[in-house]
């Protein structure tokens, strides 16, 4: 049954393109867990697979693919729900939602501790050194960390729930979307609002691009857009006919053409941002049941092609390709 509900929702999704939707089988594929994820992150050149269940928190290395993973004990895993690693591969992040903790990837050894009073966190984000972080708050708040110095600074940036957050590679941008029904662009340094931007419903997902300059919103009824934030005009929609999409972990192209989606349904699409056009879906495989898409890269690849990398709840790792030209 399960199998026949997805197929239907891919064939559905490929019948709402207006273009021939491009899709091809793994080239790569691992199974990183024997039990269901709580929580996993990708580094952003799909090398780094880090996995948090029940035994653990253990980091793979995709290639050379080593015979084990570097792991920290079950103890470190307790009630873990979000998982990060900074551009630079040099940290990664784990909260329970009340904290977040950082950690060096060389050595596992943790770095730092930092929760705000009285907020539960619904999302985080990290600058490409890994030294500033993006908490969003069911409160509305939104703090930003310094980590080297130790300073929080928090703004009351929503009036409800902040569900997503994005942080440029610099810092210096924050983008975060709340059940308010808006998107928000501000300054990181000083919380100033510099954009706000309106939605039907509640925004469940924000993204934003290295450099800051083009931005991803989607809210839980009809508005799924690319946005230019430089000066807060739609670049286009997603061309698709679904009434509801959701999606879990996104990513940019580096040089902004392209956008990718893991959604929990357990697949991938690739967007062009200048017209919302989907250009390319997978399927990302079961190993239990599930196979909720939560982490996805996008880095270019030999001979011309993309490589597309994904980490799912079931705790499978795959790489596909993805001809650009």
């Amino acid at each position: 049954m399960k199998f026949v509900i997805l197929l239907i929702f891919i064939l559905f999704t490929s019948a709402c393109s207006q273009q021939e939707v491009y899709s091809s089988k793994a080239i790569n594929k691992s199974k990183h867990s024997e039990s269901i994820i709580e929580a996993t992150a990708l580094s952003a050149d799909g090398q780094l697979n880090l996995i948090v269940n029940n035994n653990g928190v253990c980091l793979w290395q995709i290639t050379p693919l080593a015979s084990a993973p570097r792991c920290l004990p079950a103890a470190h895993a307790q009630h873990i729900e979000i998982a990060r690693i900074s551009k630079n591969k040099q940290f990664f992040f784990i909260s329970n939602r009340v904290s977040v903790k950082k950690y060096a990837i060389n050595d596992l050894t943790i770095v730092g501790e930092w929760q705000v009073a009285d907020n539960i966190i619904n999302d985080i984000s990290t600058s490409k050194n890994g030294q500033l972080l993006l908490l969003g708050f069911r409160s509305g708040k939104a703090s930003i960390i310094d980590t080297h110095s130790n300073k929080v600074t928090t703004y009351q940036k929503h009036r409800l729930d902040i569900n997503a957050v994005s942080l440029s590679d610099n810092g210096e941008v924050a983008f975060t979307g709340s059940s308010d029904k808006k998107a928000q662009l501000w300054d990181a340094a000083t919380g100033e609002t510099t954009f706000e931007l309106a939605h039907a419903s509640r925004v469940n997902h924000v993204d934003i691009s290295a450099d800051g300059l083009v931005g991803f919103s989607i809210d839980a009824v009809k508005d799924r857009n690319f946005w230019d934030l430089q000066t807060g005009k739609l670049i286009a929609e997603l061309d698709t006919y679904l009434k509801f999409i959701e999606v879990n972990g996104s990513v940019f192209s580096d040089d902004k053409r392209f956008f990718l989606t893991g959604s929990p349904r357990q697949v991938l699409q690739l967007w062009r941002v200048a017209d919302g056009a989907l250009l390319a879906q997978w399927e990302s495989s079961m190993q239990f049941g599930r196979a909720s898409v939560l982490s996805v890269t996008i880095n270019d690849g030999a001979n011309g092609n993309m490589s597309i990398s994904a980490s799912n709840s079931d705790g499978v790792f795959e790489q596909w390709d993805f001809p650009t030209q």
